[in-house]
């Protein structure tokens, strides 16, 4: 797989690291461990990482002294802190270092997981708005240099299951509305019968797939592929999946325990009906 989201595990626990390892990898993601926040500091000064899932209680180096010290060399990467307990002074200290989330050690696997993929998702949101910026600063500097062309990068389409249908989106590829539920995919905004709905990236992607196929069913792996954008098995797309669903339902159903729009094929997959 290339392009990988690269992690970097630190935790002084071989157990803890050994399951973070097994569970990133499996969900696609370029792991790599440190026993240490030695190790993890001197990683940092020859490789790059995406994400850092960093314990908050480790012998020598503390987790938060990693963290001060990879922002201090500048890096961006997403930080989420693994802790044994809650900790009011670490999460006002976790502020001052721009921490995504905590999170505790005895978290579902699915809970790590979604956890992940946000931080993940907040950075490339951080990384697109940098090379906006960079582009209009650009072009600024070009029509003040007398010059009246700008060239805006080629937007790139979240991948999907199957080609979508023409018919069902507007010319200029933005909207997509099938009955009541319109899909904006340039501002990534959605709405239902006139109601603005609260989803995050990854809730808008899925429901974009479904809207894409109104009325097919996806399986759990079109449904990973088409939202996340790798393979995965049956098994572990099923349980990556799951917890979305659960999320949009309580967000687009009337009655979440009684859907009738976004409804289960046991076993399989999921169908929108709209």
């Amino acid at each position: 797989m290339t392009n990988q989201p690269r992690v970097l595990v630190v935790d002084d626990e071989q157990n803890i690291r050994l399951t973070l390892n097994a569970l990133l990898s499996r969900a696609g993601y370029a792991v790599t461990t440190a026993a240490s926040g030695e190790e993890a500091v001197a990683l940092f000064e020859r490789e790059t990482f995406d994400l850092m899932l960093v314990d908050l209680q480790m012998p020598g180096m503390k987790g938060m002294e990693v963290v001060a010290k990879v922002r201090e060399a500048g890096h961006d990467a997403i930080i989420i802190v693994l802790t044994g307990h809650g900790s009011l002074d670490s999460a006002i200290e976790g502020i001052r270092f721009g921490i995504f989330d905590y999170l505790l050690k005895t978290s579902d696997p699915n809970q790590i997981l979604a956890r992940v993929a946000a931080g993940l998702e907040e950075r490339a949101a951080r990384r697109r708005q940098s090379d906006l910026l960079d582009t209009i600063g650009a072009a600024v500097q070009e029509l003040t240099g007398g010059k009246v062309t700008v060239t805006v990068p080629p937007v790139t389409a979240q991948p999907a299951a199957t080609p979508p249908s023409p018919a069902q989106a507007e010319p200029a590829g933005r909207t997509l509305t099938i009955g009541p539920l319109t899909l904006d995919t340039w501002h990534q905004t959605a709405t239902l019968n006139g109601r603005s709905l609260n989803l995050t990236p990854t809730e808008f992607r899925l429901l974009l797939c479904l809207a894409e196929h109104a009325g097919q069913m996806l399986s759990y792996t079109q449904l990973v592929r088409c939202a996340q954008g790798y393979d995965t098995t049956d098994l572990e797309a099923g349980e990556l999946i799951k917890p979305h669903i659960h999320h949009l339902r309580q967000k687009i159903e009337p009655e979440p325990s009684a859907p009738r729009y976004l409804l289960n094929v046991r076993g399989k997959g999921y169908i929108l009906q709209i």
